[in-house]
Order: C-alpha cells, then sequence, then structure tokens
C-alpha cells in the first residue's frame, strides 16, 4: 500500500495511483501556510505492518516523478527499519531495567526480616523503577481497612498523611475491595474513586493527583496494596500496572515472610518472658522485688505504660494497690487502698475470675453498672487478668493505654503471667506470714518454698509446652523438608543446626514435664561424645563468645578431641549436660578466662573434661553444687542445672567429679563406659511402602502451620492430603469421602482428638488413626486402644516418624488386600 499525495497550485488533492480522500482542513492549512504546494508521502513499513509516513514537500509546485517515489519508498523502507530497531532497543532496555531492579528487589528483599524495613524498600523500589513522585504501601486490617506501612517521594515528606484508610475508599481501598489495579489520572475530580475528606486533604498535600494501586496477594489472600503517585494528568498503561502488579506479588510473599517471622518472634519473645519471669520470681520472697521483676518483663512484650496490680486484702477486707505505673513511672502516691466495689473494671474481674478488655473504658464501665476509675484519664483501651491461685482469685492485673488497643495474645500472655505472678506473690506472702509466726520454723519454710518452686515450674510447662512444641514442630518440619531439597553443604550443616536445636528443645520440654519422673521414653543409641561437645559449644556461642565481647570480657575456648569409642545414650540429653557444664564455666569466669573441654580414653574409659580458669567453688559448699535448688547465682539462678546434669549423668551410668579451688578454677570430670550396654535399643532402618501406592490421608490440627508441614510432608512422599483444623469438620468430611488414614491433633477446641479417634472408627473400624500430640509421653497402650487410636507420634514431629508410620499402614494395608 503506498500513497503519493500531490498538492496542486489551487489545492486539489490528487494521486498518483488512485483517488484519495480529501485531506482534513487543518492538515490542510498547515500545509498551505508552510508553502508547501506539492507533497510526496510514503508508507513506513516493518514486516507487513504500518508504524508511520514519509512525506517530502516543495513550494513549486513539481509533479514527482516514479523514479523519486521509487526513491522515497526505498528510503522509507530503511527508515522504517531503523526507528522499528530503534524502538526495539527501547524496549529491550526498558525490560532490561525492570528485571534489573526485580532482581535487585528481590535480593535487598532477603536482607530484613523486620516488616517495616522490607515495606520500605519496597516502596523505595518503586520510586526507581517508574519514576514517580510517590509510593505507599498499606497492609489490610481485620475490618477491611488498610494501615500505612511505609511510604516514599512525596508521601515521606508530607508529615500528615492519613495512616487509616477504610475500605472502598480511594484506589487503594477499591483495590482490596474489588481484588484488581485501579488506575486514575486525576483522582480529585474521578466520579469513579471515593475520597473523604480527610484522604482528600491529605492526597492534596503530596501533590500526587495520578494514583495506580494494585492488591497485594499471598498464598491466594489479599494481605495489602502497593500505590504510586505522579503529577495529574499522567495516564498509567496497562504494561505499567502489569509490571506494578508482579512488583507486589513479589513483595507481598516478602511481606509474608518478614510478618510470619515477626510472629515466631513475638512468641519466643512470649516464651522468653515467661521464662524469665519464672527465673526471676523462682525462690524470691521480697514482694518489692517480685514486683520489680513483673513490671520490667511486662515491659518486654506489652504497653505497660500504664498499670496496676491491686492484690485483695483479707485481714483488713479490702483491696491494696501494690504496683502503679503511670506514664511509665512507678506511681505509689494515695490513695493506695480501695473497696471491692470502687475499682471500676477490676470489681468485675476480680468477681467473675474472667480476664476482660475494652476498647472504650468509659462506656464498658457505664454498661457494667461500675464507677470508672480516673487514675490514668484518657486512656481508653483496658485489659485486665484476674491473678489466681488454684481457684482463688487473689488480685487483678490491669494495663490501659490511649493509643494501642489490646489483642487477643495480648490477653492470653498476661493471662499467664498475672498467674505466674499470682503463685509468687502468693508464696512471697505466705512465706511472710510463716515468718512472722514460725520463726522457729525455718527449715519447714524453705521447705514450702521449694514446693512453690516446683509449682510454679510445673504450672509454667504445662502452660507453654503444648504451643512451644508446636511452634518446635513447624521449625523441625520446614527444616528437615528444606534439608531434602538443599545440596549447599554450608546451608546444609546450618539447617541441620537448626533441626538438632529444634530435637533438644523438644527433649527439653519433655524433660521440664517428666522433672519429678524416672520414667525413660527414648531409647539409647551410640552416640560419640566428641559432637556432643561440638554440637553444645555451637548452642552456647552467643553466650562464651558474642555475649563475653559486648561486655568487654574475652573467654578463649580451647577443645582437643582424642580418638574415642561411642557410648549408649541419648545425644540430646548428653548435650544438654555438656551445655549446663559450658555455661557454669562461662559464669564462673566473669572478668574473662580461658574454657578448656577434652575427650580421650583413660583405662578403658571415655573421659570428657570441662575446665574452666574461673573463680572456683568454696569447700563449704561443694558438695551441695548437684543438690537441687541450691544456687551461688541470686535470683537468676533457678539451681536446677548441675542436678539435671547430675540425673542425666547417672541415667547413662556415668560418672561425675569436681576439682576446684577458690581463685583458680575449676575442673568437672565425666566418664562413660565404651560400647553398647544391655538394654540399649538400636535404631531400625524406617519400613518401605509398597511400590506405586498412594494414600489418601486426612490430617486434623488447631494450630493450621502444624498441619500444613504434616500435610507438606506426606504431600512430598506422594500421598494425597487434605489438613483440616477442626475436629468437627473433619468429622463431617470422613463422612462425605473415603480416607485411608488419619493423623489428628490431641488437644482442640470443641472436638478433641479422642473424639475424632473415636468417630472414625465408628465409621470406618479399619482406617488407623495416629494421634498428634505433645503429650504422647502421658498417653499408656490401654488409654490409646480404648480411644480408638492406633499409632501415636510425639510433637515436634520428625520426617523419618512420620514416614515410618505411614509406610507401616500402607502395608497393613497392602497385606490385607492380597
Amino acid at each position: 500500500m503506498s500513497l503519493i499525495t500531490v498538492l496542486s497550485p489551487v489545492g486539489e488533492l490528487r494521486t498518483a495511483t488512485t483517488a484519495i480522500p480529501p485531506m482534513p482542513a487543518d492538515l490542510r492549512g498547515r500545509v498551505l501556510r508552510a508553502g508547501y504546494r506539492a507533497e510526496c508521502a510514503v508508507p513506513l513499513v516493518v514486516r507487513d505492518t504500518v508504524i508511520g509516513a514519509l512525506g517530502v514537500g516543495d513550494r513549486v509546485g513539481r509533479q514527482f516523478t516514479q523514479d523519486e517515489i521509487r526513491l522515497a519508498g526505498a528510503f522509507a523502507d530503511q527508515a522504517a527499519l531503523a526507528l522499528e530497531n530503534a524502538r526495539l532497543y527501547t524496549e529491550a532496555t526498558r525490560r532490561r531495567l525492570e528485571a534489573e531492579e526485580l532482581a535487585r528487589l528481590a535480593g535487598t528483599l532477603t536482607e530484613s526480616l523486620d516488616p517495616r524495613d522490607v515495606g520500605q524498600r519496597i516502596v523505595d523500589s518503586v520510586l526507581v523503577l517508574f519514576q514517580v513522585q510517590s509510593s505507599v504501601l498499606r497492609m489490610l486490617r481485620p475490618d477491611m481497612s488498610l494501615v500505612t506501612l511505609a511510604g516514599g517521594g512525596r508521601v515521606r515528606e508530607v508529615s500528615q498523611v492519613v495512616t487509616v484508610l477504610p475500605a472502598g475508599v480511594g484506589p487503594s481501598g477499591i483495590a482490596i475491595v474489588e481484588g484488581r489495579p485501579v488506575a486514575s489520572s486525576d483522582v480529585f475530580n474521578d466520579p469513579a474513586i471515593v475520597l473523604s475528606d480527610e484522604v482528600r486533604s491529605a492526597m492534596q498535600r503530596t501533590g500526587a493527583g495520578a494514583i495506580l494501586a494494585v492488591p497485594l496477594r499471598a498464598k491466594g489472600r489479599i494481605i495489602g496494596t502497593l500505590a504510586m503517585g505522579d503529577v495529574t494528568g499522567r495516564v498509567f498503561s496497562d504494561a505499567e500496572a502489569t509490571l506494578l502488579q508482579a512488583f507486589g506479588d513479589q513483595a507481598a510473599l516478602a511481606l509474608e515472610n518478614a510478618q510470619l517471622y515477626e510472629q515466631n518472634r513475638r512468641q519466643v519473645d512470649e516464651l522468653s518472658v515467661l521464662l524469665e519471669l519464672s527465673r526471676a520470681v523462682t525462690g524470691q520472697l521480697d514482694r518489692t522485688a517480685l514486683l520489680d521483676a513483673i513490671r520490667t518483663q511486662v515491659v518486654r512484650i506489652l504497653d505497660a505504660a500504664n498499670m496496676a496490680v491491686v492484690l485483695r486484702d483479707d485481714e483488713h477486707g479490702d483491696l491494696e494497690v501494690v504496683l502503679r505505673v503511670v506514664d511509665g513511672a512507678v506511681d505509689m502516691r494515695a490513695p493506695l487502698r480501695y473497696s471491692s466495689r470502687t475499682v471500676g473494671l477490676m470489681s468485675v474481674v476480680l468477681e467473675t475470675g474472667q480476664a476482660l478488655r475494652t476498647d472504650d473504658y468509659q462506656a464498658e464501665c457505664a454498661r457494667r453498672g461500675v464507677a470508672p476509675v480516673d487514675t490514668f484519664p484518657g486512656a481508653r483501651h483496658w485489659l485486665g487478668v484476674p491473678m489466681t491461685t488454684g481457684e482463688l482469685v487473689v488480685g487483678v492485673l490491669t494495663l490501659r493505654s490511649s493509643s494501642r488497643p489490646f489483642g487477643e495474645n495480648d490477653e492470653r500472655l498476661l493471662s499467664s503471667i498475672g498467674h505466674l505472678a499470682a503463685l509468687a506473690l502468693r508464696s512471697a506472702q505466705l512465706f511472710e506470714e510463716r515468718t512472722r509466726a514460725y520463726s522457729e520454723l525455718a527449715s519447714a519454710q524453705d521447705q514450702l518454698v521449694r514446693t512453690e518452686k516446683l509449682r510454679a515450674l510445673g504450672e509454667m510447662a504445662s502452660g507453654v509446652a503444648h504451643d512451644f512444641n508446636n511452634l518446635l514442630a513447624s521449625i523441625l518440619g520446614r527444616a528437615q523438608l528444606t534439608l531434602q531439597r538443599l545440596q549447599d553443604p554450608q546451608l546444609r550443616k546450618w539447617l541441620q543446626v537448626i533441626e538438632r536445636s529444634a530435637l533438644d528443645g523438644a527433649q527439653t520440654v519433655r524433660r521440664l514435664q517428666e522433672f519429678t519422673r524416672t520414667r525413660r521414653d527414648q531409647p539409647f543409641i551410640a552416640v560419640d561424645l566428641n559432637e556432643v561437645v561440638r554440637g553444645a559449644l555451637e548452642i552456647t556461642q552467643s553466650r562464651w563468645r558474642e555475649e563475653t565481647r559486648s561486655r568487654g570480657v574475652d573467654v578463649e575456648v580451647r577443645t582437643s578431641f582424642g580418638s574415642v569409642p561411642s557410648v549408649a545414650g541419648d545425644p540430646a540429653e548428653l548435650r544438654e549436660a555438656m551445655t549446663n557444664l559450658i555455661l557454669n564455666a562461662v559464669d564462673a569466669m566473669p572478668s574473662g578466662g580461658t574454657l578448656t573441654l577434652t575427650t580421650g580414653v583413660e583405662t578403658n574409659l571415655v573421659v570428657v573434661t570441662v575446665e574452666d580458669t574461673g573463680v572456683g567453688i568454696p569447700e563449704a559448699i561443694r558438695g551441695k553444687i548437684f543438690d537441687p535448688f541450691f544456687t551461688t547465682k541470686g535470683p537468676q539462678g533457678t539451681g536446677l542445672g548441675l542436678s539435671m546434669t547430675y540425673g542425666i549423668l547417672s541415667r547413662h551410668g556415668a560418672r561425675i567429679a569436681v576439682d576446684s579451688r577458690e581463685g583458680r578454677g575449676t575442673t568437672f570430670r565425666l566418664t562413660f563406659a565404651p560400647g553398647v550396654v544391655p538394654g540399649v535399643e538400636t535404631t531400625q532402618p524406617a519400613e518401605a511402602p509398597p511400590p506405586g501406592l498412594s494414600l489418601r490421608c486426612l490430617v486434623i490440627d488447631d494450630e493450621a502451620e502444624v498441619g500444613r508441614v504434616l500435610g507438606d510432608v506426606l504431600q512430598t512422599s506422594g500421598h494425597r492430603v487434605t489438613v483440616l483444623t477442626d475436629g468437627a469438620e473433619a468429622i463431617a468430611q470422613f463422612r462425605a469421602e473415603p480416607f485411608d488414614m488419619v493423623f489428628t491433633d490431641l488437644a482442640m477446641p470443641r472436638v478433641s482428638g479422642w473424639q475424632v479417634a473415636q468417630a472414625v472408627k465408628e465409621i470406618a473400624p479399619a482406617v488407623p488413626v495416629v494421634l498428634v500430640t505433645g503429650f504422647g509421653v502421658e498417653l499408656t497402650a490401654e488409654e490409646r486402644q480404648t480411644q480408638g487410636v492406633d499409632m501415636v507420634l510425639v510433637k515436634p514431629l520428625k520426617i523419618a516418624d512420620v514416614l515410618d508410620t505411614v509406610a507401616r499402614a500402607a502395608r497393613r494395608r497392602a497385606e490385607r488386600s492380597a
């Protein structure tokens, strides 16, 4: 197709080959004003596609010859090719820059696990990649509103940008509701965009009227939005929307990982708070010190700027304020005593024995018919939990805040702290009473304190064991699944440390639960003591290296490993014993020193020595160091470390001797008999499932992450898996479709694992039921048989144990079919 247009001196349009429509009036006018009387135009064609035109004009009204037309066409062909190459180069350059920015973002996002830091990296990358004035990342809240996580460009410069965006308001709010990219070249005058006055004012201050917002999706659900803004009038293309969505999907995955890490970190922090608090209050009988420990630990994890602890005083028949913190400072001014009817919502907690939280303190007091306490003016958010010992409510622990609402997790954590604090304060109170009344019975009082220590320890263990085992199950399962796919030796070594630490953590929880018992649940295996020592050094490295260096103290560690035979034992228990000895040695060298660990063989015995150059052990107390609860470390010591070490070594048939001199250090000498002793069980290889057999498995666990880990393990092995979090739903699912095997958690709300097992056996007696629990050690064979449970797996789960259980079930099924 070619058009050669000639403009005659009188303005008449003609063509050398065919008639053409009249030239538009505005174009004809511009041609005439330019003085052109004749024009030749040829198309720019690339691969049969017209991409433009080349025109040649003349002011004298010449007639273009066919040769000139062909020359213009040949030139146009070359020009079209050059222009297309330039366009392709520009497009390739743009895509390369986009790919480089995406790759750079992917790299930088893995450098941090802090959600705010990750969010800031994302919005900064948007500014660079799209060359826009501003960008903002918002996260979705349960009420479908959006809260700002990070802002870049002009958004960061404006001091009062709206931080909470209602659903459906602005492009971001619409993107959340409709689940698609939303763009506007002028949001202030776009009838399809709803803006509240607050949002409009904030956006006007940023100067960005053109907005493109996309939803952030992680694992199929929307978790927030990513938006960018530029000068009013800019039109964002479909390609830019697609690129921003791809950018947002990558960012969503990074944010999801960061949030999961943050949740895990918070759970670890909560457990750490409970552990540190238990250590601080265990054996502490001074009420002032107890209250100070409670305040210190609560501040670590909760908003405790306005806090109160109120205890019943049965002697005076009223309530005593034993701790009051106002705006972060301890305030013990009068009044410190109240009638039980004049303490606002605290009186409700005292009467019901139930925790209570509200986001409108005054309104809740009015609704409950109690008079509000005005000690904390302006604090709307309120949380109160009962402090109980047994069934007796001895007081109330409360928090108030003017800005931060308290959630269910806060209530659960504060309830645990309140219960532990109640036990400790009750112990202190009992001690004071007994001291005043029976000063001559000091020894009996000491026994009471020990009893309270054990009870507090038991309460803590039973309260956190289930959640801690679920946490370890997720860590262990993911680590073992990742180990199956990783080949890099260094990464495998790091993952093996994580795996071993998770397994040791599970053993520690189990021994804490079974502290006063002597039964064993794990068989002995052949153990390399050199590896035990190396593992204990890795676990304690943060104490003997990083923590000491942070205090300006240097602890040098020396090792000498001999060629030693294996001994019969439990590697996790032996690592714990070695860990206790290493930490004790470090504590004995507050000013630094040398820690020496050696292994060797002497007179057919395997010998391990732990030697330090610390302060030594006074001879007067040397015979008491293995006694339970004996400690020289004050409130921070539990007195359990060396006693547990002694018990572990006794169970292994080993001996421990101590050689120490004050000011010259201490040497612990451990001796083991080599080889496998009678009664030692050896690990049998896991059964292999029948080839090509895939089972339909039903997995039930109210902790979704634990269920997903078990499901991933089974799916990786070729089985088909359905994962549910509710026992009643699982029973209904089992009735609706056939399953070959059922895995169920024991402790679940509404419907327990026992009920699930019984229902499964009533529907299909031949289907094996596996109980997955952190308390399997307490279940007898009779209990399992009575309740319809065929096998028990103890959390945290090991992949080998899961696969062995499935293999045995699969083989039995195959044998029945044959």
